[in-house]
């Protein structure tokens, strides 16, 4: 069961991405953060009041309650890079360097609790930093090079590997959560992560003496693919906490990494995003890696 909710954690992790990079070429990056978290936050608060009303709700500790916190804090960090990334250089090659790297973070944490992989696990790591160097080594393609709004690839690999580090802690966190936490971990992470998005928004705009509005209110062509995001963002977190209640974390959380192959078949079926052979052969190591990490 761990297997087929980390695999759902991916698909719908992967539409969403899609669908915040087509967003964040719409209206401002943080617009597209604030918008999504709160639609995400809309939908958590319906669904608990919901919970409540049919009776039995889950009943969080106090330190999923600081873990929800943590995850709040963290988000917009992590979505923004990532949208950043996705609306400024190619789906293909943000999404999976994303995946790589915070596949790579909850490994690191059972290392540091005390797990001990076997060597199929260790390899697949390996594999995966030699996916990230294919993927992030291969030429501009030339239709690439004429689209001015698509920035060289050392520009994006950065916001996409910060994106991963963030995504990676806040797997972590997430799936340290009790069994009986619920959602109640997001209900506390949403409505903060958009507290402080809006905060930072408000903070740049002042710095530039600009109006407010176009920071934290996405345009009105983006908002379609911005609800979109936010339900496909808080699906795909309801799935992995049950994901990492049912089985390891460090099994669902790589499984989960897998979403780059459902925003990269998106990007190719909607935005005819073409693959160069180094960044096919890339995918194709990233997924042994974490095929051969998810089997140890």
């Amino acid at each position: 069961m761990a297997i087929v909710l980390g695999l759902l954690v991916a698909i719908t992790y992967g539409a969403g991405d899609f669908l915040g990079g087509l967003a964040a070429k719409r209206s401002a990056t943080m617009a597209v953060v604030i918008g999504s978290f709160g639609v995400a936050a809309v939908l958590l608060g319906v669904v608990t009041v919901g919970w409540m009303a049919i009776g039995d709700p889950p009943t969080p500790t106090t330190n999923d309650l600081w873990l929800g916190v943590g995850t709040g804090l963290i988000a917009p960090f992590g979505i923004g890079l990532l949208y950043q990334g996705l609306a400024t250089g190619r789906m293909s090659v943000v999404a999976p360097i994303t995946a790589v790297v915070a596949a790579s973070v909850p490994l690191a944490w059972g290392l540091f609790e005390g797990e001990r992989p076997s060597s199929g696990a260790l390899v697949g790591v390996a594999m995966a930093l030699v996916a990230v160097i294919l993927i992030s080594g291969a030429p501009t393609p030339e239709a690439h090079r004429a689209d001015t709004a698509a920035l060289p690839l050392a520009a994006v690999v950065g916001p996409a590997m910060g994106s991963g580090l963030a995504f990676g802690v806040i797997f972590v966190l997430l799936g340290s959560t009790s069994a009986d936490a619920g959602l109640w971990p997001l209900v506390v992470a949403r409505p903060l992560a958009v507290a402080l998005t809006v905060l930072a928004a408000a903070i740049l705009a002042r710095r530039a003496h600009r109006a407010l509005g176009p920071s934290i209110v996405p345009s009105r062509s983006a908002w379609p693919y911005v609800v979109g995001a936010g339900v496909l963002d808080i699906t795909a977190n309801a799935f992995y906490l049950a994901g990492t209640n049912a089985g390891l974390l460090s099994i669902v959380a790589v499984l989960s990494s897998l979403y780059p192959a459902a925003t990269v078949l998106l990007a190719r079926i909607f935005l005819d995003e073409r693959l160069h052979r180094l960044q096919i052969a890339g995918l194709a190591l990233a997924a042994l890696g974490a095929a051969a990490m998810a089997a140890a």
